[in-house]
């Protein structure tokens, strides 16, 4: 968007400029184009939150999010394959309107960044979700990475750090111009583990895609599985009962826990510091048998199901009353360890610092949004959550010494949240729950879950039991993306440490 076309007062909030549309669908309000225009020449003045933005045939979705939680969705069509770009006033849509251009061939007008984020050059065709599919050339077009110019005048360096090298967490493409050992400009490539996921998803049966939904993402698969089966249970007005929900707490937590040992272990790799590494390692494997044994898988695949969960004797054997104490004692252990490390806090405090403008400005929430003073935590508007079980986090340094440490303290907090329902289920009577329908289900429901990188949201369609339109917003992209800026003033030597710290994200980039 061009500085001219923005007003510098405004009376007009972009959300009651949305509802004075015709509202089409139970999410979704149609827009023209020029009054496209006009709601993004609002947004600078307005704090409706960007959420996630995609392409359907021909209509632009984009979804907000008012008072934090109400999803409120546009729908565009364009006369042409270009539209105004949102990402002026809300970087967050930057990836999206990338992606976007990649795989629909829609443009983005005035957009702030639009190189390819997960094409690689091997596709098939060009724009391969449009109607109009390009040709691709062959050998595909290198894309060049471009060193600044004054950098090059002054004698920088250029450094590469390839995917295949196994030196990072994620199978990602990492370029870095420096000045000596700063780092000043900072560039990733996604899309080696691209795997057409969305695609996959449509024109199948509810029920035929669960196993699917499961295994988009390992570390974080509890909370696809919960995301979904709102979506669903959303979709056909089902609440599902105090015991299915209380279950779904128990497998998301653990999820939860899973993955920041995972991340923990890696981080103290990095740092050489084997003995809490350890600590972190055992504890992981140890929880891992425990769920394989009382939830029937060791990643708590195929547990969840819109308005269910796996029953007792489908998922291991018995009822678990308490968590293993070798698992607790392991991570206090670790924690302990980790603060009377000689140096460790001197060593990582100022490394690697999201700004809270930063995450605000790109929606970054989870544990990397909470470190850095954004305490947004989509759990407190679900009902199966108690506030009491989620104090507020005091964090504000946004480094990698508050993502570690918060990352301790959301483990201690999940094994207080799933030992308190372990005994209310243990005291409560079995009931049978009632089923959704998938055959007779149309509509369209929004879903949402805290995994371990924040608030993943599903959008689904479906028609007689089949899905005909489907979004997964996963909140490793926009993390993904911003990782770049905050790489860029820090040493090379400390990348991979940063890196490290906010975990796995090529999964949630390249669906």
């Amino acid at each position: 968007m061009m500085e001219s076309e923005i007003p510098l007062i405004t009376h007009t909030k972009a959300a009651d400029l949305i509802k004075k549309h015709k509202r089409e669908t139970k999410f979704f309000f149609r827009v023209e184009e020029e009054e496209w225009r006009e709601i993004v020449s609002k947004l600078p003045h307005d704090r409706l939150v960007f959420l996630a933005m995609w392409c359907s045939g021909e209509d632009i979705n984009v979804l907000f999010l008012e008072n934090g939680f109400r999803p409120l969705g546009v729908k565009v069509t364009f006369s042409v394959d270009r539209y105004f770009a949102l990402s002026q006033a809300r970087p967050a849509a930057i990836i999206y309107e990338r992606m976007i251009w990649e795989l629909c061939g829609k443009e983005a007008m005035y957009a702030i960044d639009l190189r390819p984020w997960i094409d690689r050059g091997l596709w098939k065709h060009s724009w391969p979700l449009s109607e109009n599919k390009a040709p691709v050339s062959w050998p595909p077009e290198k894309y060049e990475y471009e060193m600044p110019a004054d950098i090059v005048q002054k004698g920088g360096e250029f450094a590469t750090i390839d995917p295949s090298s196994c030196q990072g967490v994620s199978p990602s493409l990492w370029r870095f111009a420096m000045m000596g050992e700063t780092i000043l400009k900072a560039e990733s490539l996604y899309g080696y583990t691209h795997r057409s996921v969305l695609s996959n998803l449509l024109n199948k049966n509810v029920l035929e895609v669960l196993p699917l939904i499961s295994r988009i993402n390992a570390v974080d698969s509890t909370a696809h599985q919960i995301a979904f089966s709102h979506a669903i249970e959303d979709m056909a007005q089902f609440v599902p009962s105090v015991h299915v929900l209380r279950k779904r707490v128990i497998l998301s937590e653990l999820s939860k826990v899973l993955a920041h040992l995972l991340y923990l272990s890696q981080l103290f790799r990095e740092l050489g510091i084997g003995i809490i590494a350890s600590r972190c390692e055992i504890a992981r494997e140890l929880l891992m048998r425990w769920s394989a044994h009382y939830y029937g898988h060791r990643w708590l695949m195929d547990c969840v199901f819109p308005g269910a969960v796996r029953s007792i004797e489908e998922m291991g054997e018995g009822t678990a009353d308490y968590l293993p104490k070798k698992v607790k004692y392991l991570c206090s252990e670790a924690y302990r360890l980790m603060h009377s490390f000689p140096g460790l806090s001197d060593t990582l405090q100022g490394v690697g610092v999201l700004s809270i403008e930063q995450a605000i400005q790109f929606n970054i929430g989870g544990i990397i949004g909470r470190a850095s003073g954004r305490d947004i935590d989509i759990r407190r508007y679900m009902p199966e959550y108690r506030l009491e079980w989620l104090s507020p986090r005091n964090f504000t340094s946004g480094d990698v010494y508050a993502r570690m440490q918060l990352r301790f303290q959301e483990i201690e907090n999940a094994f207080q949240i799933i030992e308190t329902i372990l005994q209310d289920v243990r005291n409560e009577d079995s009931q049978e729950d009632q089923k959704i329908i998938i055959e007779t289900l149309s509509g369209e429901g929004i879903g949402v879950c805290e995994g371990v990188q924040g608030d993943l949201w599903y959008y689904v369609k479906v028609q007689a039991g089949i899905i005909k339109d489907i979004f997964i917003r996963d909140p490793a992209a926009n993390q993904a993306y911003v990782l770049q800026d905050i790489l860029q003033g820090e040493l090379f030597e400390n990348q991979s440490l940063i890196r490290s710290s906010f975990g796995i994200l090529s999964t949630g980039v390249d669906l």
